[in-house]
């Protein structure tokens, strides 16, 4: 009787570590798109990202001194325009338009139909960077 009990007790505990470590590398998705010659090519919509790593890219986009902004009408075509896609089950999606300085690694961005815009700090633009080039 006690033979049987041990491979069912391994079983449940095999299952339980299986099923904490599933529970804590929660994972968001991302949709990239690339502006390239005429048109945007979708870029990439990335599963497998770090949690740490959206919240990070998240912050930094709530937390944005974001100011008023009319986009001219010449003005060039954003370098990536990406959104995260876990927004639509919350009933709002922002969309966000990043150019990229590649002199000096900083990146600009807009939402909300290009009436609101940020030039963010090196650091924060690197982060955003690797989130959207890796």
């Amino acid at each position: 009787m006690k033979r049987k009990r041990k491979p069912l007790l391994v079983g449940l505990c095999l299952l339980s570590i299986t099923l904490a470590s599933g529970c804590t590398t929660k994972q968001e998705h991302i949709s990239v798109q690339k502006y390239e010659g005429k048109h945007y090519k979708f870029e990439a919509y990335k599963e497998k990202i770090e949690m740490g790593k959206t919240e990070k890219t998240k912050e930094i986009v709530k937390n944005a001194d974001w100011e008023e902004f009319a986009l001219e009408k010449d003005h060039s075509k954003a370098d990536f325009i990406f959104y995260f896609n876990d927004e639509k089950n919350e009933g709002g999606i922002s969309v966000y338009y990043a150019w990229v300085n590649t002199d000096e690694s900083i990146v600009e961005l807009t939402k909300d139909e290009h009436s609101q815009y940020v030039q963010l700090n090196r650091k924060d633009s690197e982060i955003i960077l690797r989130l959207l080039l890796n």
